[in-house]
């Protein structure tokens, strides 16, 4: 159930509904905006607004679209926005964790094995960020979330990718105060990934401590506790951005430190933890309408203005049911792959009532993979194949988010609504790993590996395809999917098993191309959207072997 736990209950100048999103609690307030907690039946989100007055439609779709750029695993999936609304919004995942700033008001200080943990895990997601030419600029604790397998990192409102124009007036600092870099400070148009590792370097100093770091921050009160961690912290505290490590270097010097076996999070935190993801793993109940808050009542001080949402209506609250019992996994034998896996058979059950077994689930500092990005092409437009998060047991959970219930269509054709999240599994074959890459873009027809009858397609404009995928044929028993774009469309894909495989990637430009997976005794299918929309959703039939032949099914 819902408590003070996992958000603030909602005060009368709150909003009831935002979008698609009935809004039941607040999880936080920043200088940009709220963040609600959101339900809809496909399960939680996290629910953005903004103040229009303070954040430009520019910067609002430049967020967002970092979002969906950001690679699995790293932070919560982008599942829908509206940036034409009086007061823009997006809804992303439902994250069950607790902010580093959270952790540290729980039980103060973190221990040394903890901060190791905290340093190799955050440098860890940054230096995947960095691999896809992004830099968060804006890394502090209440955007680093801690979670049952590691971290997550959250508000990317100041990131900035590598081909995206500069956005920051120049000569005016930015950033938070106390982990800003002084190249942030001096208001630099060019920062760019070592701003990132300077502002590890202070968090560390901040969960060390539950101190903000000054001005000029001094690693030195960290030695008492662990020379090695101060040593590689003042390294990420360099005045000149060449002279800091990067943020894998920072990674593979914390792994280094790592006990084997990895420790976890304190008692205090992973407790919290697990009450916030009992609360994500329980199903959405039915709406009921129950009276709205007074609105005669005197706002607590400090209230903002009143919200410019619509009239209000009576409002509707979720009652949450009792959790459902957990899903007994049965003969399927839950992994994590690298990249991440999809469940899917047939009309697949991954609701956010559905949790995994505690015996097969990663845990803080186990040894993951989930900040490896796919190859790119060098190609500097060539937009970079991501695969989407996945934890065993049907709950999307490298994320640490609740799941939602999604059917595939019987005949592997139809439509689904752009805002549903992925659900996730693991195979009940052994372990497959699924890569994908940048291509140069193909036409179907052209593609000599191409199944015949394999191919699904967005809509049409003229004799193009905005987005086309299908399946391709090694003649030994394997299939690939293939996505391809066209009209300058950014497009995504999932390629299914019906064992519950499924890998998601996507392209911006040109195409990209998985590796091949084993069909033999299975079938398999692939569907595509465009990544702007993914109510056009399109999936092609299924095929099986027969030999080393694919059939249509």
């Amino acid at each position: 159930m819902m408590d003070g736990t996992v958000a603030e209950p909602l005060g009368p100048d709150d909003p009831q509904e935002i979008g698609s999103f009935n809004i039941i609690g607040l999880l936080g307030v920043g200088g940009m905006g709220e963040v609600y907690l959101g339900a809809s039946g496909k399960g939680y989100a996290a629910v953005k607004r903004v103040r229009p007055r303070l954040v430009t439609s520019e910067r609002f779709e430049r967020e967002v679209g970092i979002l969906y750029r950001v690679p699995a695993g790293v932070g919560p999936r982008v599942l829908a926005s509206d940036g034409t609304a009086e007061r823009p919004w997006f809804a992303t995942e439902y994250v069950p964790g607790l902010t580093v700033d959270e952790a540290v008001r729980l039980r103060g200080p973190l221990p040394a094995g903890a901060l190791w943990l905290l340093l190799a895990e955050t440098a860890a997601q940054l230096s995947a960020v960095h691999a896809h030419e992004i830099a968060h600029r804006d890394v502090k604790p209440g955007n680093v979330m801690l979670v049952r397998d590691g971290v997550r990192l959250i508000d990317f409102g100041i990131a900035r990718a590598a081909d995206q124009a500069r956005l920051t007036r120049s000569g005016g600092g930015y950033g938070t105060q106390g982990f800003s870099a002084p190249e942030q400070q001096a208001g630099d148009e060019d920062v760019d990934a070592p701003a990132d590792v300077y502002a590890l370097g202070a968090l560390l100093l901040f969960a060390a401590s539950g101190r903000t770091p000054g001005v000029v921050p001094d690693a030195e009160p960290l030695r008492a506790v662990d020379a090695a961690l101060a040593a590689l912290v003042a390294s990420c505290l360099a005045t000149g951005p060449g002279a800091r490590p990067t943020a894998a270097a920072v990674r593979e010097a914390a792994h280094a430190h790592l006990p084997a076996p990895a420790p976890s999070w304190p008692p205090e935190v992973m407790a919290r933890i697990a009450s916030r993801r009992a609360f994500a793993a329980t199903p959405v109940g039915k709406l009921e309408t129950v009276p709205p808050p007074d609105q005669d009542a005197d706002p607590t001080p400090g209230t903002g203005s009143p919200s410019t949402a619509s009239p209000r209506h009576p409002r509707k609250r979720l009652l949450l049911v009792a959790a459902a019992a957990v899903i007994v996994l049965g003969a399927v034998a839950a992994f994590v792959f690298t990249p991440s896996l999809h469940s899917r058979n047939g009309a697949v059950r991954s609701s956010s009532g559905g949790s995994a077994s505690d015996a097969v689930e990663p845990v803080a500092g186990t040894e993951r993979t989930s900040s490896a990005s796919p190859s790119r092409s060098a190609s500097p437009t060539a937009g970079s194949a991501r695969p989407t998060p996945t934890a065993p047991g049907g709950t999307s959970d490298t994320s640490g988010t609740s799941g939602t219930e999604t059917d595939v269509p019987p005949n592997g054709s139809g439509a689904r609504s752009p805002s549903a999240p992925a659900t996730t599994a693991a195979s009940s074959t052994a372990a497959v790993h699924v890569t994908s890459s940048s291509i140069s873009g193909v036409n179907g027809g052209d593609d000599p590996a191409q199944v015949k009858g394999s191919e699904a397609d967005t809509s049409w404009v003229g004799n193009d395809a905005a987005c086309s995928a299908w399946l391709d044929d090694n003649g030994s028993g394997e299939l690939a999917g293939v996505l391809n774009t066209s009209l300058n469309q950014s497009c995504g894909a999932e390629l299914y098993r019906n064992d519950g495989v499924a890998y998601t990637f996507q392209a911006d430009w040109g195409a990209a191309k998985t590796s091949f997976v084993p069909d033999v005794g299975h079938t398999m299918w692939i569907c595509v959207w465009n990544a702007s929309d993914r109510s056009d959703e399109q999936c092609s039939a299924r095929f099986g072997m027969k030999g080393v032949t694919p059939v249509k099914q």
